[in-house]
């Protein structure tokens, strides 16, 4: 009897895969609310988790982040170091919460990566990054974001 699960997820990959190179990651060229700056450890099979930390700069003053989050597609273990530009940010409780968008990049040793996350209020991270590992990071990512002290 043949397994309707390969077909099912073939189908869900390429699906992600037509959605990622649709979706843009590229930040617009106008000047970003604020710049955020991330450490992330992540590890996938289909199913991906990651947590890290991060410094948001806004209005001149940083303050430190924790991120963690779950996603579908994408295999294998990778650290990623990025930088990135926030927009749509009022205020510094407008950051806190779940993002959510695509990710893609693909490590073999040393990579790259860019990802598009966008929270409840509105609020827009572009994320580009280096990447150290081995791993294929296509897919659908969501993230709890919370200030620290």
């Amino acid at each position: 009897m043949k397994s309707l699960v390969t077909p099912a997820l073939a189908g869900f990959a390429a699906f992600l895969a037509i959605g990622c190179a649709a979706t843009n990651t590229t930040a617009p060229s106008t000047p970003p609310s604020a710049t955020v700056k991330i450490q992330e450890w992540s590890a996938a099979y289909d199913v991906s988790a990651a947590t890290g930390k991060g410094t948001l700069t806004f209005k001149g003053r940083n303050y430190p982040f924790t991120i963690s989050g779950f996603g579908a597609g994408g295999t294998g273990v990778q650290k990623m170091s990025a930088t990135g530009k926030v927009y749509n940010m009022n205020s510094l409780s407008d950051f806190s919460g779940t993002f959510s968008g695509i990710s893609k990049g693909l490590t073999l040793i040393e990579g790259r990566m860019h990802s598009k996350l966008t929270n409840g209020n509105g609020v827009v991270m572009y994320i580009a990054g280096e990447t150290e590992g081995l791993a294929s990071a296509t897919g659908v990512r969501e993230f709890n974001v919370s200030l620290t002290n």
